[in-house]
This record gives structure tokens, sequence and C-alpha cells, in this order.
């Protein structure tokens, strides 16, 4: 996650205190085209310099979309398109979330507890976390 999060200086300084876990993921994946694949993320409750913790989040290769339920805890759904065009969704526990194709998704744990998601994805997507390290995102989910 060392690329992944805006200020360089603050993710420098959490590392030579600790290394904490920012998520985890529990995934199925199945076959190939036709087949759907599933993961459970679960991210921790923190921040770094201020940036709530979140997914390193990415583009699927094929241009396919995804669905998300929310399962515990309060968050953000950050979705941005190629051409940086952002969107935020509020999402948590009972809610449905649909990404649509051709735009990178990243979840940010905006609460104080665990966020925990079930993420449903055709099989065959493909993750594209390489744009994202080099590039960001367009809007970042700061504490006030």
């Amino acid at each position: 996650m060392r690329g992944f999060f805006a200020d360089k200086g603050s993710v420098d300084a959490m590392l030579k205190r600790s290394d904490p876990v920012v998520y985890e993921v529990y995934s199925c994946e199945n076959g190939g085209v036709g087949d759907l694949s599933y993961a459970v993320t679960v991210i921790k409750p923190g921040d770094v310099g201020g940036e709530f913790f979140m997914t390193k989040g990415h583009f699927h290769k094929k241009d396919v979309g995804e669905v998300y339920v929310g399962l515990e805890g309060e968050g953000v759904l950050l979705l941005q398109d190629k051409q940086g065009k952002t969107i935020k969704k509020q999402f948590g526990r009972g809610e449905v979330s649909y990404v649509p194709k051709g735009f990178a998704h990243r979840a940010v744990n905006t609460g104080k507890k665990e966020l925990k998601f079930l993420a449903i994805y055709p099989s065959d997507s493909g993750h594209d976390y390489g744009i994202i390290e080099r590039n960001g995102f367009k809007e970042i989910i700061r504490r006030n």
C-alpha cells in the first residue's frame, strides 16, 4: 500500500512505528468466460496522514462491471473513469452498489469499525492495479 497513499512522508513515519494491515481480501476465483468470481474484503479502520484506509483500487483489464454488497461498517465507494471523472457513493451494510464498466474503483473505510463487503465480478475481468499506483485517484477521502 506504500505507493497508494498520497502523503508519502506520513506513510514512511507510520512504517517506522509499525506495519499495520490496511485490508484483507478472501477470494474465490472461478473458471473463465461466463463464470463469476467473488471476494470478501475487510478494510481496517484508520488513516495515514488523515487519508482513510482503503483498497488499492483498480481498473478491470476487460470492459466489465462489478457489484459490491455492503456487509458491515461504513465507507465510500470511489469510482473514476479514464478521463478523471470521479463519482463518490456512500457505502455500507445492506447497500448494493454497481461499478460500471470502464471505471476504476476503490473502497474507503470512513468509520470506526471494519468495513466488509462482498464483490462479484466476471472471472475473466482481470485487474490492473499498476495504473492506479502510478497515477492515483483524482479525489482523496480524508478525515475532516
